[in-house]
């Protein structure tokens, strides 16, 4: 007979410098502080693990931070009660293969259930399914690509294939009540989904996801009801260290999802502090509903998505071009002291007109990756 269900999905979770004494002393009430009862009361617990579980990863050759902690981190994700723990992110190949196997085996040892990463690109693919009071309640987890893609005869992330996936979607939502999603994947800090996103997302929904968490965005963003589906374009931090003067970054959301005759979504705002992270207050909490739902209804505006991502782009051309045309660090700096103006000296118009083609023609797009993997 199936029962009342509550299930709570928290999003990313890292230990930094000012957390890690937490997770080796397994120190969950210092952590958690009082919003660890809620973690505790729920039936099924899961959450996006945003660093690599090794004791003696190498780290891999990439851009970006390496994100790692001991395996004995485990036992602070095993004392809170979590259920399962998603892997598809862009740090679970921090520390390359071995660091992927280790992180998979020592969940499996301790009784964790994983998604979203695998030995290989097939086992990477499967999904889960929790069995709880009755229903049986599906998990999926796809990543975007950076350096951390399973292969054929690789260790890795799940990254989400367009052509095949959204079919996968739908053949595993027979086998499950409910079925929920969580994509790592989006722009970081920012609070609206761009036009793919969106067209992603609505698509998982469309192919029978009930449920679609995008986390990676390091903020909480907008929620969208869509065709009897939900989907969170940003779930903000859960455990990722705490950074002065950042609200965006210390704030995120623990989402609360009740099955019953009825499904019902609730969001907590939770706050990281300099001692763990703590619930939201009454007036935080209102705050957070009332800007969810002004969100919501901006992006049912004609043209709204479109044009909120232009602008968003356009605060980020100084740093990405850059990056496009291989220019170092002091060179990207200068760049955006003086507005963009280094890169218009540097290129022609024709330049940018090339390299927009080859990166906008799927064809020109595939031997790029091919002769860059090639060459890495």
């Amino acid at each position: 007979m199936k029962t009342k269900t509550n299930i709570l999905i928290c999003g990313d979770i890292c230990p930094t410098n000012d957390t890690k004494h937490y997770f080796e002393n397994n120190d969950i009430n210092g952590l958690f502080n009082d919003s660890l009862p809620l973690l505790k009361q729920a039936d099924v617990l899961i959450g996006n693990m945003e660093f690599v579980l090794t004791d003696k990863g190498v780290a891999a050759t990439k851009t970006g931070p390496i994100l790692q902690g001991k395996t004995s981190f485990i036992n602070l994700f095993k004392e809170v009660g979590f259920t399962a723990l998603g892997l598809a992110n862009n740090h679970i190949k921090d520390c390359g293969s071995d660091g992927v196997l280790s992180s998979l085996q020592t969940c499996k040892k301790n009784n964790i259930l994983t998604v979203g990463a695998g030995k290989n690109e097939k086992e990477a693919k499967k999904p889960i399914i929790i069995e709880k009071n009755g229903w049986k309640i599906g998990v999926m987890a796809f990543a975007e690509h950076e350096f951390n893609a399973a292969y054929k005869n690789e260790p890795g992330a799940n990254l989400l294939d367009l052509y095949t996936d959204f079919d996968q979607i739908k053949t595993f939502k027979k086998q499950v009540d409910y079925l929920i999603i969580l994509y790592h994947g989006g722009i970081e800090y920012y609070e609206y989904p761009s036009p793919l996103l969106q067209k992603k997302c609505r698509k998982m929904i469309d192919s029978g996801a009930d449920y679609v968490a995008c986390q990676h965005s390091h903020l909480i963003g907008t929620e969208e009801n869509y065709n009897n589906g939900t989907i969170l374009y940003g779930q903000g931090n859960t455990i990722f260290g705490y950074r002065p003067n950042n609200k965006t970054w210390n704030t995120g959301l623990l989402v609360n999802i009740e099955i019953n005759n009825n499904i019902t979504i609730k969001n907590t705002l939770i706050n990281t502090t300099q001692n763990g992270i703590v619930l939201g207050t009454k007036k935080e909490q209102e705050h957070i509903i009332k800007t969810l739902k002004h969100r919501k209804e901006q992006i049912k505006e004609i043209d709204f998505i479109e044009s909120s991502w232009v602008e968003f782009c356009k605060t980020k051309e100084g740093n990405y071009l850059p990056h496009l045309f291989g220019l170092g660090r002091i060179a990207n700096k200068l760049n955006r002291i003086f507005n963009n103006k280094l890169i218009k000296l540097l290129y022609s118009k024709k330049q940018f007109i090339i390299t927009q083609n080859l990166i906008r023609c799927e064809a020109h797009q595939e031997v790029i990756q091919t002769l860059l993997n090639k060459n890495k």
